[in-house]
């Protein structure tokens, strides 16, 4: 009986582990995944700027300067992008009209 209970609560325990080990999985992205999250989230940003402002150009283009430095800094301290793919992005943004 001694046997049977030690190799019971052997199972529960076990058991218990591997329902946290299994709950504490994250889903990770692939770098290109993420890479290609963040310039379409900034496509639409600029996107959404030009709708909001393009009764008024003059505030369009300072918005839109802004959003640009915005970007350059975030680019910048971004592991994913090297500084030749932060400046054709940038390049593709701006000229976004």
């Amino acid at each position: 009986m001694d046997t049977l209970t030690l190799i019971l609560i052997f199972l529960i325990f076990f058991a218990i582990f591997l329902f946290f080990a299994a709950s504490k999985k994250k889903n990770i992205k692939e770098p290109a995944v993420k890479k290609d999250e963040l310039i379409q989230a900034y496509k639409i940003q600029m996107r959404d700027l030009l709708k909001k402002y393009e009764n008024d150009k003059e505030t369009q283009t300072v918005e839109k300067i802004k959003l640009l430095k915005q970007i350059n800094h975030e680019l910048s301290m971004n592991l994913f992008f090297n500084e030749n793919e932060a400046t054709k992005l940038l390049k593709e943004l701006s000229s976004y009209s």
